[in-house]
């Protein structure tokens, strides 16, 4: 399990406008702070940075998670599970190059290049 962290969305000057483009429904600081998984934390994260076109940022805090499963399910919301045109499948793949070294224990038996 990730180690606890006190940053979370919250700390990160969230807008409603994301909080419902990312599906974030957390009405409860506390309470988020309090029950939310150090990983879980962690992914929100980002998500909140990859919406913001942060890759690098978001980048830091993908590589934190620490459960493998758990990271290759962010992975796959990261870069969606169907390509509808050209420039979604373009996106995946320029995401996939970006982050391919943290993805380095999720797919440490498999090429991802």
């Amino acid at each position: 399990m990730a180690k606890e962290i006190e940053e979370t969305i919250f700390d990160h000057d969230l807008t409603e406008e994301e909080t419902k483009i990312l599906g974030f429904d957390y009405d409860d600081e506390e309470e988020y702070r309090k029950y939310r998984s150090p990983n879980s934390k962690l992914a929100d994260l980002t998500l909140l940075y990859i919406h913001r076109g942060d890759w690098a940022k978001a980048k830091e805090y993908f590589k934190k998670i620490s459960n493998r499963e758990y990271k290759l399910n962010v992975w796959q919301i990261i870069i969606g599970d169907v390509f509808f045109n050209d420039e979604q499948m373009e996106r995946a793949r320029r995401l996939s190059e970006f982050f391919s070294d943290a993805l380095q224990d999720v797919f440490s038996d498999q090429d991802i290049s």
